[in-house]
């Protein structure tokens, strides 16, 4: 048997049994994470973004003061137009209330409508069986590269991983089949 011919072999025993796995072998798992983790990864993310946001304003102002922002500010504090700038904010935030109540009734509608349909594809978990045939290597060997602290991966011009390299030993992983989930 030729090389060639014992590589296609070896993919297509691989696609058999691979064959529920989705393209990535990430694992991403967010409903495992807890309601407080979820809370505070959100509070961490808005805070961030105002620090980005506020680390901004110098240039916001520059460029307001260059767009002629300088001569609002005199027409409404030096010359006395803040009791009309009051009345024009009473009217803006009329239709700003306005556009977020609709925006929230179109949001209550979707959800309302399509609330109930999960169209997530279903995250496989990966088992060891599965992982080992997907990088040709036995159970054996990747139980040790999962105890490993330290890994070298090499990668061949397609971005397939090529061998894995512990401290011990180094692996040969062969080519990689390449997958495509259908539901």
């Amino acid at each position: 048997m030729t090389r060639k011919a014992g590589i296609n072999k070896q993919t297509t025993a691989g696609r058999d049994l691979l064959q529920d796995y989705p393209d990535d072998l990430i694992i991403n798992r967010p409903d495992l994470k807890s309601r407080p983790l979820i809370l505070g990864e959100g509070i961490l993310t808005l805070l961030f973004w105002g620090f980005w946001f506020y680390l901004w304003l110098p240039l916001i102002s520059v460029v307001a003061w260059l767009l002629g922002f300088q001569i609002l500010y005199s027409h409404i504090m030096a010359l006395g137009g803040l009791d009309e700038l009051l009345v024009q904010l009473n009217i803006f935030s009329i239709g700003i209330f306005a556009a977020s109540g609709i925006l929230a009734l179109w949001s209550f509608y979707n959800l309302k409508r399509y609330g109930a349909y999960n169209r997530r594809n279903k995250i496989y978990t990966t088992d060891m069986h599965g992982l080992a045939a997907h990088l040709s290597l036995s159970t054996e060997e990747l139980a040790e590269i999962q105890q490993a602290k330290t890994l070298i991966f090499s990668f061949d011009e397609e971005g397939d991983i090529q061998t894995i390299a512990t401290p011990a030993d180094r692996f040969a992983v062969a080519e990689q089949p390449k997958f495509i989930c259908t539901p």
